[in-house]
């Protein structure tokens, strides 16, 4: 199994902390997203020679730290980064996955120990969702059926439908990872390089062309930092729990 991880954003609500790097870099109590997620990585077993790192804006950076750490990570360029939406930085990373199962990493999620080994007991496609109602404007969405099956996956979707909230982890085995990527192939001819890679997976759903679980994660501690305020939020959480 290989890990992706997206780390190709400018992340331009996390200004001015993103003037000079990109997202993943920004610092959580003196480390950065990016390594923390490797750090979760290494904690399963990951070798980082399995672990796809997508770049973008400021690649150079990321390049700079994968030789300071003295990690084997490859790295994937989007060279659409500044005006496609993420959909394309998972699909440049078809190549990179050799047709295997991965996980699939936003570049911006602070995440526990507990959410890597349920992710890895899951069969076939999951998703990581926080079971909760109170979700507003921004959260991605998951409205689920009988099954446990995903069926829609949207910020716009009514929140009493939702089960939850995705957060930016994804396992996908090598079918539906194929699904996936063919359906992300079709987005720019149909018009549609603004939307996320998550409507991809809300099509598949919708359409029934793969099966999506869910994995439960709302006992874990998973936390999107999407601007100032999220990261002020997350190190004090994190500073409370130490």
């Amino acid at each position: 199994m290989r890990a992706i991880i997206l780390a190709a954003g400018r992340g331009s609500r996390l200004a001015p902390l993103t003037d000079d790097r990109p997202k993943p870099l920004v610092d959580v109590l003196g480390r950065s997203l990016l390594l923390r997620t490797l750090d979760r990585l290494r904690e399963v077993g990951f070798d980082d020679r399995d672990v796809v790192i997508v770049t973008g804006y400021r690649a150079d950076m990321i390049d700079a730290v994968v030789a300071r750490e003295g990690l084997r990570c490859e790295r994937v360029f989007n060279p659409r980064w500044h005006d496609w939406n993420n959909f394309y930085s998972l699909l440049v990373a078809r190549e990179a996955t050799r047709g295997e199962a991965f996980l699939q990493f936003d570049g911006d999620v602070v995440f526990d120990g507990q959410v890597l080994p349920r992710m890895l007991a899951a069969t076939g496609a999951a998703l990581a969702v926080e079971v909760r109602a109170d979700l507003g404007a921004e959260p991605m969405k998951a409205v689920v059926g009988a099954d446990g099956l995903l069926r829609e996956l949207s910020k716009t979707l009514d929140p009493a439908r939702a089960l939850g909230e995705y957060i930016g982890i994804t396992r996908l085995d090598a079918e539906t990872a194929g699904v996936v990527f063919d359906d992300l192939e079709r987005f720019e001819a149909e018009g549609i390089t603004h939307e996320y890679y998550d409507h991809s997976y809300h099509r598949i759903a919708a359409s029934g062309r793969g099966r999506i679980g869910v994995v439960d994660i709302t006992d874990c501690e998973a936390m999107e930092v999407d601007d100032v305020a999220d990261l002020e939020r997350v190190e004090a959480r994190l500073a409370g729990r130490a």
